[in-house]
């Protein structure tokens, strides 16, 4: 029959060519456009994941430090021995392994107690640390370009400075405290920004990454080795409006950024703040890294679409050549179609397991088909394969070559092997081999089979277990005991400080009940506590008793937290203990020393009270017997003046046994406090009334400025007054004859006190002696010679002032004189009057 022009069904063809190459090319575009999103996608929560893991070990380590100065604090305020402290010091450091150093200081600076031993002794600026904070109180200061304490003490004249290299330093951490005798002092702890860099280099485990840890203002704290940047420089492009510490003032306490950031180019960061401190963790990928993988990938990508889309191309200019040509070989067509259809028959059977290798064996082993995807894999032409024992494709597997050598026709079946192997260009590779028997007339055999390259998954799962070695390695590493449970409470791993501490073998507990091994009731408490926090997740810290093998028991301070799995659910949780023993021996060993000393204060009180009640009744016998003797003697004048000098000795015994009656029953308490809320004026007013045959004596001269605002305080009227009249009457004794005294008093509104001031003009107090002269029997020695008194009178003014919630202190004025100052709580009339204390 006479055919047809083909001329249509050639451009139709070479159209159809073109169509598919563009949709190739625009796939390949797709892919490639796709793969840069989830390439940038999965950068970015990684970076996120890793500020996360950063935060929590700074915060980690901030929070830790916090609590060894409290610890400490708790023992310096209650007096304990310099040896226990110094001791306690060296401790801390040694258990917290971040830490440069540990010093007491006091409030002009002088370094008290160090754990360097270069530390202690010398004398620096405490404001180079930072803001002081207030007693109880902590702060964290800014970076401290100095290796120690000693490294910031003052440099005498001709001595040459310590040379700090840029980036070395330390970051204090202070708190306040209250000395046993109540003057101010300062524990510091400096925290090394290297041990935070390392643990973000290992972290990060990347050389083009980069971290650091930063305060609001711009300073890097603490940073890794790959930025441009050191520890103390301050970067104004981390504070710019659409950079990672802008967000954090705003409200934000995570996300990511595109910009400069520790490094001057284009980074893709991540930041996040730390809970409960102004520092923000940053992570940074150069975005120009980013680029040349994704370049990379595009290449991989588009080189082979390209090709296959100019394939298409030439292949559609072929067919529509092939199709002008079909008119002359109708006949070979039909020969052609039949053996097409024969060859779709054993392609079905090929194409129906293959994966990514598609190949084809004769019984022996060799290939006599392999596609297109080895030439892609292996860089090298199909024909070259052709032939060639099937095992030299995956490199010798002995797998491979062992199913072949078998040769059983009538057993052959399906199998599935795996080969692994180190290809030439040194990249380990691995492919996972589906093989099946094909079989032909007369019990010819054949195999078809494909080939899946895996070396991917296998790189992750390699790189999974090195990040689990990393885990393993930082709990061995961890001087802390430290175990990890499953949500069954079980062991699942325990480090070897846990070992040591509990002396137990690792091989022994994992696997069994975390605290199958204590004591009923302290498990029933542990378990408790896990149950817990497994239901609810997060945190937790509490102390609790424990007992070792040898029967001693220890004080541990445990925290919990749980780690969770794919779904966020907790799935098991991580203990660390810390052996708090000897904090709390020292504790118990102060409380034990206070109660002493109050018993010992409180014998010492009912002594003097029992003495003074038995001396006043003999005195009040010479006194009476002195004024007769007096009276009776006038008329011999050398008599009377004798009976005038026993009467005036009995009246100053008399005014001691009085003052230690006072002293005695203000210690212990006798007579409770009667408080009420009144105004001091008036109480000052009479007392100067009542004083005034002194100053007349003395030719003094008194001037009162009270103000016209009520001074409300909540006092005892009888002990209040005593207190100022005993202010007054020592102002009187101490001011020469005709000098001048002032009293003022007023409302402190920023302090909250009502302050009253005794001034004089007299030979004033030597300034070391400004706080003893509060002590009982202790008189300046710049008045005790000339003046005369007990020692007494101030020192029952600071005892009536603290059972106020007030305090009384001396100072030297200017030009001469002293003054004593009184601050009591300041009230309201109108308010509730407590009961009597």
């Amino acid at each position: 029959m006479p055919h047809r022009s083909r001329w249509r069904p050639s451009i139709i063809t070479a159209s159809a060519g073109v169509l598919l190459a563009a949709t190739l090319l625009a796939g390949a575009g797709y892919s490639i456009w796709r793969e840069k999103r989830e390439q940038t996608t999965e950068v970015a929560a990684r970076q996120a994941l890793l500020a996360r893991v950063l935060e929590d070990h700074a915060s980690r380590s901030l929070d830790a430090a916090q609590l060894a100065l409290a610890g400490l604090a708790d023992v310096a305020e209650r007096g304990a021995p310099p040896e226990v402290l110094q001791a306690l010091l060296g401790q801390t450091q040694a258990s917290l392994g971040f830490l440069r150093g540990v010093a007491l200081l006091d409030e002009a600076g002088h370094v008290l107690a160090a754990a360097d031993p270069a530390d202690r002794g010398v004398q620096i600026a405490t404001t180079r640390l930072g803001p002081l904070p207030a007693a109880g109180q902590d702060t964290l200061g800014g970076f401290v370009a100095a290796r120690s304490l000693a490294s910031l003490a003052e440099v005498a004249p001709g001595s040459a400075a310590a040379v700090v290299p840029p980036g070395v330093g330390f970051i204090p951490l202070l708190r306040g405290i209250k000395t046993p005798d109540g003057r101010p002092a300062l524990l510091a702890a400096l925290i090394n920004p290297d041990a935070l860099a390392n643990f973000q280099e290992l972290t990060l485990n990347d050389a083009r990454a980069a971290a650091a840890l930063v305060d609001l203002d711009g300073r890097l704290l603490a940073v890794t080795v790959g930025a441009d940047h050191l520890a103390g420089e301050r970067l104004a492009s981390l504070q710019l409006p659409t950079g990672p510490l802008a967000r954090v003032r705003t409200g934000s306490e995570y996300g990511r950024w595109d910009g400069a950031g520790l490094r001057d180019a284009d980074q893709l960061g991540a930041f996040r703040a730390l809970r409960t401190r102004p520092l923000v963790v940053v992570v940074e990928m150069p975005q120009g890294e980013l680029r040349t993988q994704w370049l990379s990938t595009a290449w991989d990508l588009g080189l082979p679409a390209i090709g296959i889309a100019a394939a298409l191309l030439v292949l559609s200019a072929v067919g529509a050549a092939a199709l002008r040509a079909r008119e002359r070989s109708m006949l070979e067509l039909d020969e052609a179609q039949r053996q097409v259809a024969e060859r779709e028959r054993e392609l079905s059977a090929i194409f129906g397991s293959v994966q990514d290798l598609l190949f084809r064996t004769n019984a022996a082993g060799q290939v006599t088909f392999i596609n297109e995807g080895y030439a892609r894999l292996s860089g090298h032409p199909v024909a070259q394969v052709l032939g060639r024992p099937l095992q030299e494709l995956f490199g010798g597997s002995p797998a491979v070559a062992t199913l072949f050598a078998a040769g059983d026709v009538h057993e052959a079946r399906p199998h599935e092997l795996r080969a692994d192997w180190i290809a030439d260009d040194g990249k380990a590779r691995s492919f996972e081999i589906h093989l099946v028997p094909l079989r032909h007339r007369a019990g010819l055999l054949e195999w078809v089979g494909s080939a899946a390259d895996v070396s991917g998954l296998v790189r992750a799962q390699a790189e999974l277990r090195a990040q689990l070695g990393l885990a393993r390695s930082l709990l061995s590493s961890s001087p802390l005991p430290t175990s990890v449970l499953d949500s069954d409470n079980r062991y699942l791993d325990v480090n070897r400080a846990w070992e040591q501490f509990t002396g137990r073998r690792r091989s022994e507990v994992l696997g069994r009940k975390a605290a199958s091994y204590l004591r009923p009731e302290e498990a029933a408490l542990h378990d408790s506590r896990d149950a817990e926090l497994l239901a609810r997740g997060g945190e937790m810290n509490y102390e609790a008793i424990w007992h070792g093998l040898d029967g001693r028991r220890r004080d541990l301070y445990i925290s919990k937290s749980t780690f969770p799995d794919a779904h966020g659910r907790p799935m098991g949780i991580v203990v660390c203990l810390m052996d708090i023993s000897e904090f709390r021996e020292a504790e118990r060993a102060t409380r034990a020393a206070r109660d002493a000393a109050l018993q010992a204060s409180r014998a010492k009180s009912d002594f003097i009270a029992n003495v003074s009640h038995e001396l006043r009744t003999p005195l009040q016998s010479i006194l009476g017997f002195s004024e007769i003797g007096a009276r009776r003697a006038r008329a011999e004048p050398r008599l009377a003046e004798l009976f005038g000098d026993v009467h005036h000795a009995g009246q100053r015994m008399l005014s001691l046994v009085n003052d230690l009656l006072d002293l005695s029953k203000i210690e212990r308490g006798a007579e409770p406090l009667q408080p009420e809320r009144l105004d001091l004026r008036p109480l000052a007013v009479e007392v100067g009334r009542e004083l005034e045959p002194l100053l007349a004596a003395r030719q003094l001269s008194l001037a009162m400025a009270l103000g016209d605002e009520d001074l409300v305080v909540l006092a005892d009227p009888g002990r209040l007054q005593q207190l100022l009249r005993n202010l007054l009457a020592n102002a009187i004794r101490f001011s020469p004859v005709g000098g001048h005294i002032e009293v003022t008093a007023w409302q402190d509104d920023a302090a909250a006190e009502v302050r009253v001031d005794v001034a004089d003009r007299g030979p004033g107090i030597p300034p070391d002696e400004l706080e003893s002269i509060f002590e009982a029997f202790v008189q300046s020695s710049a008045t005790k010679n000339a003046a005369g008194g007990t020692g007494l009178g101030l020192a029952i003014c600071r005892r009536i002032a603290e059972a106020h919630d007030g305090r009384v202190w001396a100072a030297n004025r200017a030009g001469g004189g002293a003054v004593i100052s009184l601050a009591l709580p300041a009230t309201r009339f109108g308010d509730t009057t407590p009961a009597a204390l």
